[in-house]
């Protein structure tokens, strides 16, 4: 076992054990200690403090966003809208800017990750408005032919939901769609399943997830778009989508799903399930997760890898 693996799992055992684990009691002070933090400024870690600029984005509905991005390299023409999961309730972690930064090497592209609203502070109609403002600012200025979509779990919901919103409004759409581990279906309609995943998921505790997402939506119904994409309109979807995901985690359930729906109207996916490997998985510094960018890197964005 290399070293990359070996700290990956000692990670995910301080890390996540004791929030796969709460009560719901302690989901709820958590998520009183996420509104206290979410109101700071997010910083970058030191490590990559160098490579990355920062900026605000004003939305319409009085929203200040901070926005991260990369230096441009040798593709200065494209961009990587990147969306970071984290429950709806996290900023980035340490191994979000690790895998952005490497991103950027091995894509030669700029990549834009913007600090969203997040919940309890807000929910999903105050996301949308400011995320939807924001991408109609970066089609203006970077036009839509050069813009790839990307986002992880939470991340790749919203990514997911965005994709779909730009359709219905009939502005220029993204050339491709990245998603890792995405939540699709918050209404949680295949809930057995994903029970029956549980033991093997080292990060999500179902129930915990079921309760904040609750939260998150709102006064939508679960089964709106915005909060379950695999009920929106999947035609929206560009012929570059790439979907990836690990055997081991609860969400292998709706990356299953979405890849059902999306043959079933003969929309391109290309679906790759990496056995052992739990969620989000190419954040971290293991083989399958540089195997998972090189994916990226070759297949959605036509770039060599390094």
């Amino acid at each position: 076992m290399g070293a990359g693996r070996k700290f990956t799992e000692r990670y995910l055992k301080v890390m996540f054990s004791s929030l796969r684990d709460a009560t719901p009691e302690e989901v709820q002070q958590e998520l009183e200690h996420c509104r206290t933090i979410n109101q700071k400024p997010v910083k970058v870690p030191k490590l990559h403090r160098a490579h990355f600029s920062e900026s605000t984005f004003q939305a319409s509905n009085g929203y200040t966003m901070q926005v991260f991005s990369t230096e441009p390299w040798r593709d200065p023409e494209r961009v990587i809208l990147y969306l970071h999961g984290g429950a709806c309730i996290y900023q980035p972690v340490f191994f979000h800017w690790r895998f952005v930064h490497d991103l950027a090497l091995r894509t030669h592209c700029q990549v834009i990750l913007p600090i969203y609203p997040k919940y309890p502070e807000y929910h999903c109609v105050d996301n949308m408005t400011v995320m939807m403002d924001f991408y109609e600012r970066v089609i203006a200025t970077m036009g839509a032919t050069t813009i790839i979509l990307m986002g992880d779990s939470f991340g790749g919901n919203m990514a997911m939901s965005m994709t779909q919103e730009v359709f219905k409004r009939g502005l220029p759409l993204v050339s491709a769609l990245v998603l890792m581990s995405p939540c699709v279906d918050n209404a949680f309609t295949h809930r057995d399943a994903m029970v029956a995943l549980q033991p093997l998921d080292e990060m999500i505790q179902l129930e915990r997830i079921e309760s904040i997402m609750g939260g998150w939506q709102g006064e939508l119904p679960a089964n709106h778009p915005w909060v379950s994409p695999i009920y929106g309109d999947l035609r929206a979807f560009p012929s570059k989508t790439l979907l990836i995901f690990g055997s081991n985690e609860i969400l292998k359930v709706d990356a299953l799903l979405l890849t059902e729906k999306m043959k079933e109207l003969g929309k391109p996916i290309r679906s790759l399930e990496y056995p052992g490997m739990f969620h989000t998985f190419p954040l971290f510094p293991v083989v399958e997760g540089f195997q998972a960018i090189r994916e990226m890197a070759n297949i959605c964005f036509n770039s060599p890898s390094t």
